[in-house]
């Protein structure tokens, strides 16, 4: 963090920026739901680590 000079005071203030959050929520909403697959590598591997 930068250090502010004597006698100077900062107030960060963060306003949310509501037209970016509810593009970003659309974005979100409009996704596609991906269903994994059953039969991955990815999962035999974590169980054969889980079984070790």
């Amino acid at each position: 963090m930068i250090n502010s000079p004597k006698g100077i005071v900062v107030h960060r203030e963060f306003e949310p920026d509501m037209k970016r959050m509810v593009q970003a929520l659309k974005v979100v909403l409009e996704a596609p739901i991906v269903q994994p697959a059953q039969d991955s590598q990815t999962d035999k591997a974590s169980v054969r680590e889980e079984s070790a």
